[in-house]
């Protein structure tokens, strides 16, 4: 029984270590390794301070590694491909958007979704531009996930992907199988980190930045509300953070009506 409780307690002790030695600066994580003990546990317990203390630059070099492992993972649509060209043409001169430096590809994949990483990728799947040839109610949605970039929100996800990962490291530090981020711990952070569901508070400013989005294109702001409502009618077939139940579709429709009739 011993045996078998062992990693939890190692684990709990790395992020506790961790934790502590963050408080005190990131100087410290070297104090902290020498105390791990095993070589595989001294690099769990720099995975976990790197993930307390990681940085904004840190954040988004870590989303441009891990879009990039998830562009080797999917079928990226070519620069001639039908749904290429029509992402390429809606979100031309979008390239320096808000502050942010975006870059845009499609993912041939039938799965109704989109997502936003730090660093500025934005993918977006082929199932969710069938489902809106409006280009307006596409670039709803597309603003929305850009929002959540831009308002921070996409870092945090990343931020507790990481921490999760240098868990888990601690874990297998046991066995001797840590070592640095591999392909495959790159794509499992990035994944976990955009299926994750953001807050009620985060959905409703990325749901008003889309509209924002909407506007500052010169595109009809109430397409925000016709694609949460195509969105809604897949019954939950929908694998974006645009439809996350924080809050319930159809509350979030009500606020957007709002939302855009107080910007009039």
């Amino acid at each position: 029984m011993t045996r078998d409780k062992k990693p939890l307690h190692t684990t709990r002790l790395v992020l506790a270590m961790a934790g502590a030695m963050c408080l005190a600066g990131t100087a410290q994580a070297g104090k902290l390794a020498d105390l791990l003990g095993s070589q595989g546990l001294k690099d769990a317990g720099n995975t976990a301070i790197t993930g307390l203390a990681l940085t904004d630059a840190q954040v988004i070099e870590l989303g441009a590694k891990s879009v990039a492992q998830m562009d080797q993972d999917n079928p990226v649509a070519p620069a001639d491909n039908a749904y290429a060209r029509r992402l390429a043409k809606l979100s031309q001169g979008m390239e320096r958007e808000d502050g942010l430096t975006l870059n845009f590809k499609v993912y041939l994949v039938k799965d109704v979704n989109a997502f936003a990483v730090p660093d500025g990728s934005v993918r977006v799947f082929a199932g969710l531009m069938d489902l809106m040839p409006d280009d307006a109610e596409l670039m709803s949605v597309i603003g929305h996930e850009i929002g959540h970039v831009k308002l921070g929100h996409s870092k945090e996800h990343y931020r507790a992907a990481y921490l999760s990962s240098a868990a888990r490291k601690g874990v297998a530090a046991i066995g001797g199988a840590v070592g640095k981020l591999a392909a495959s711990d790159l794509g499992a952070i990035g994944e976990a980190a955009v299926n994750a569901r953001f807050s009620r508070a985060n959905e409703t400013q990325a749901d008003e930045y889309g509209v924002d989005f909407l506007r500052r294109h010169n595109m009809d702001p109430n397409a925000s509300v016709r694609g949460m409502q195509k969105l809604a009618s897949q019954d939950g077939k929908a694998k974006t953070s645009f439809l996350d139940d924080h809050p319930a579709s159809q509350e979030r429709v009500s606020h957007l009506q709002k939302y855009i009739a107080r910007k009039k």
